[in-house]
């Protein structure tokens, strides 16, 4: 019976030995584990070699005589693929043991930042057949193979970067990736859909409220929809697929966008420009360097310009951390949540630049769910913030709401009071108003008094009892002012004690003040107009402004002051002490290019001259004009 079943499936087991000897090798020289093409799905990472060392400088045609030593397997522990600067070759192998014909795609990560993606398909027959996969629209661009029955596939590929990257390699059959294609874009679907929903939801929500920062968070949005769907594939080149040069043009333009976007969010929640304006002049200049990369970034590399607009989205961020810890050191409402919010960006932008640069973490094979969930928790987080300030302003009217209900209710219960007395006692509420107002004369009298007291303190000089020097500056431009308009003149006399150093070295200070107060009285009782005035202007020296009097009348008032002082003496502690004074005077008579300090300096010239000319005597200045 055994040797019958033997016999019976003889015939079978040579059809299949047969038909697996027949098949053809594709490269004897490399034997690496071929990939089944029974799986639906792959992540190509235990099939996939790369060329060692001399891989930069080698074309298609050499690399296909080299021998198995000069590879190794790339296989990395989390699925992500290692790209090095330069020129990487990578291998594995398609067999197809069924006896259908295999339709399967390759599928690639990250091509946006590589400068060139080539792939050469090696069949049975030693055909050759070369693709570039960037050729086709999208950021995951594919391509599809076709392997047929009981046959096997080398494919190679030549991937060029300018920078360390990470990337992945995956491997569909036709039905899989038409699902995982519908999938994927019902994924990106939602995601950027959400957004764009969000963004419009926040613009009418503006045109309802008139809110200035809800206006700019759906400015954010809308930039950060069209990045995601940017990072999803969908630029300008999937709108114009024969200008390749616009690939990558769209990031560091919205990137600039974006960070400008989440720069005058920060400035209008927290009112920088009045709470701190060397911080607002900060975020001015960074927006104006902002607007200014972004017709710069025209000129750089696909490359430079992703790492330039990482780098620079990552140092807003950061810098908008720290400016929360600031501002929450100065207790300002809801720093410490934003510096949260940014924070949490922060770290997702961290997360980004370090999988796709240099961290196996297996991130770039499901990036696109990975940039929704960014993206939306970024943009929740920051609606978030707002709502919580829209609530802290609830409340604040609230309260205040509260507190004026209350202060309606204490000033309907003081009427209620007031009128029930009124009814009670109307004579009574008569006495009481006279009594209050009676207390308010009082206290108007009292506050007149003292504003009285303080003006004279401000005006009088204590020890003299003359206007003091302050008092003196404002009212020669009052007196100045109004002899220009009337044409009247205005004399000024200065008065200064001769030697008065003299008496204060022989007979002391105090001797000195009783002196200076002594002639002060003798100044007082020479001005006999309410007009006239007299100033202490400094130590012994004196002012005194005659409006409505000539030169002559100044002179003659001066000298009879002088002659005073000079036929009397100044008694202290029954010591007589004799002064002599000096007079300068000056007379103001409308002359051209006059100016009130003028006045002063010009009266002052004439006391030098009385001084010169030996003192105890008053001269006029009459030609000594600046």
């Amino acid at each position: 019976m055994f040797f019958y079943q033997i016999f019976k499936i003889s015939p079978m087991l040579c059809i299949v030995a047969s038909v697996f000897f027949m098949l053809p090798t594709a490269h004897a020289k490399i034997e690496i584990p071929a990939y089944q093409l029974d799986e639906d799905k792959h992540l190509v990472v235990n099939y996939l070699y790369r060329l060692l060392d001399e891989s930069q400088q080698k074309t298609f045609n050499e690399i296909n005589d080299f021998t198995e030593n000069k590879w190794q397997q790339a296989h990395l522990t989390s699925g992500d693929l290692l790209i090095m600067p330069g020129k990487n070759w990578l291998v594995f192998e398609l067999v197809n043991k069924s006896k259908e014909t295999k339709k399967t795609y390759i599928e690639i990560a990250n091509q946006v930042r590589m400068n060139s993606v080539d792939l050469f398909t090696q069949d049975s027959h030693k055909n050759i057949d070369q693709k570039n996969m960037q050729l086709q629209r999208g950021n995951n661009r594919s391509v599809m193979i076709t392997v047929a029955p009981y046959s096997q596939v080398i494919i190679y590929l030549a991937i060029e970067s300018s920078t360390q990257l990470r990337s992945s390699l995956m491997i569909y059959s036709s039905e899989v990736y038409i699902e995982e294609s519908n999938a994927l874009q019902f994924q990106q679907g939602v995601a950027i859909g959400g957004l764009f929903c969000l963004s419009i939801a926040f613009m009418l929500l503006f045109f309802a409220t008139g809110n200035k920062l809800i206006f700019i968070l759906s400015g954010y949005f809308l930039t950060n929809t069209l990045l995601l769907s940017v990072m999803f594939g969908f630029n300008l080149y999937y709108l114009l697929p024969y200008l390749p040069e616009l690939v990558g043009i769209e990031i560091p333009l919205l990137t600039a966008i974006s960070a400008i976007f989440l720069l005058i969010f920060t400035a209008q929640f927290f009112n920088l420009k009045a709470k701190s304006y060397n911080i607002y002049q900060v975020i001015r200049i960074s927006l104006w360097g902002l607007l200014l990369y972004m017709p710069l970034s025209i000129q750089f590399s696909i490359v430079d310009n992703v790492n330039i607009s990482m780098a620079i989205y990552a140092l807003v961020l950061f810098s908008l951390i720290i400016l929360g810890l600031y501002l929450h050191r100065h207790d300002s409402r809801l720093a410490l949540l934003f510096t949260f919010v940014m924070a949490v960006q922060f770290i997702f932008v961290l997360v980004v630049i370090s999988s796709v640069n240099w961290f196996d973490i297996g991130f770039i094979a499901y990036r696109s769910l990975v940039y929704g969930a960014f993206f939306w928790i970024n943009c929740l987080l920051v609606t978030f913030i707002l709502s919580r300030q829209y609530r802290h302003q609830l409340i604040d009217k609230q309260k205040a709401q509260r507190q004026a209900i209350r202060n309606a209710i204490t000033s309907e219960k003081a009427q209620e009071e007031l009128f029930r007395l009124q009814s009670q006692s109307q004579g009574e509420l008569e006495n009481r108003v006279q009594e209050r107002t009676l207390e308010l004369n009082i206290a108007l009298q009292e506050l007149e008094d003292a504003n009285h007291e303080l003006e004279q303190k401000n005006t009088l000089d204590e020890l003299t009892g003359l206007f003091n020097r302050r008092f003196y500056d404002q009212k020669i431009i009052a007196e100045y002012r109004r002899s220009k308009r009337n044409l009247t003149p205005l004399s000024l006399v200065i008065i200064d004690i001769d030697h008065f150093k003299v008496v204060n070295d022989t007979y002391g200070h105090l001797a000195g003040d009783r002196c200076i107060a002594w002639l002060s009285e003798h100044i007082k009782q020479s001005l006999k107009r309410s007009t006239d005035m007299a100033f202490r202007y400094g130590g012994e020296e004196f002012c005194l402004i005659l409006p409505d009097t000539d030169g002559k009348g100044a002179v003659a008032l001066a000298e009879k002051l002088r002659e005073n002082i000079a036929n009397q003496a100044c008694i202290y502690k029954d010591v007589s002490i004799p002064l002599t004074i000096s007079n300068g005077i000056f007379t103001y008579l409308q002359q051209d290019n006059v100016l009130p300090e003028q006045l002063f300096s010009s009266a002052d010239k004439a006391l030098y001259q009385a001084k010169n000319n030996g003192r105890n005597q008053t001269q006029e200045c009459k030609d000594c004009l600046e």
